[in-house]
């Protein structure tokens, strides 16, 4: 087997959306409010002006010409706290392996990429919502589970 893992490019919105499509099928679990070929098209439009102008960076690990996985980070830029003066940080999202590639390190390797990149960017921390598949990678990874936090959907 031979990984190569490179940045995503406008060039690769279609293989972003078809991934992000294929985690979401396997993830979600209630239905979708729109049709999928609308949620597919606000992939699409996410990812073109995203990618474009560097609000999400993706890498996407590639084995043969075929898409294996994927990765993305958004950086949030808040107020510096006295124990994070940067006030940068990475939110991993759109992490997928597709199942036939499981088990090879693809996703460490796509995680090593986003750290990297998010240590370049000057983030102090990296966060991330794990599916239950997910959970064992990103907790041997280093990850940790940090309580507090809350979410009010709105």
């Amino acid at each position: 087997m031979s990984i190569e893992i490179r940045q995503a490019c406008s060039e690769d919105v279609e293989v972003l959306v078809q991934l992000r499509l294929e985690m979401r099928r396997e993830r979600e679990n209630c239905q979708l409010s729109i049709p999928e070929k609308d949620f597919e098209e606000l992939l699409r439009k996410y990812f073109s002006e995203a990618v474009k102008n560097g609000s999400f960076v993706s890498f996407v690990a590639w084995e043969n010409g075929v898409p294996a996985g994927c990765s993305g980070l958004s950086v949030v830029a808040l107020p510096p706290a006295y124990g994070d003066l940067s006030g940068k940080k990475g939110y991993i999202t759109n992490m997928y392996t597709r199942k036939e590639f499981r088990g090879q390190g693809i996703a460490r390797q796509l995680l090593d990429r986003l750290k990297l990149f998010a240590i370049g960017a000057g983030c102090s921390t990296l966060a991330l919502n794990a599916s239950d598949a997910g959970y064992p990678v990103y907790k041997k990874y280093g990850f940790e589970d940090v309580s507090g936090e809350m979410k009010l959907k709105i």
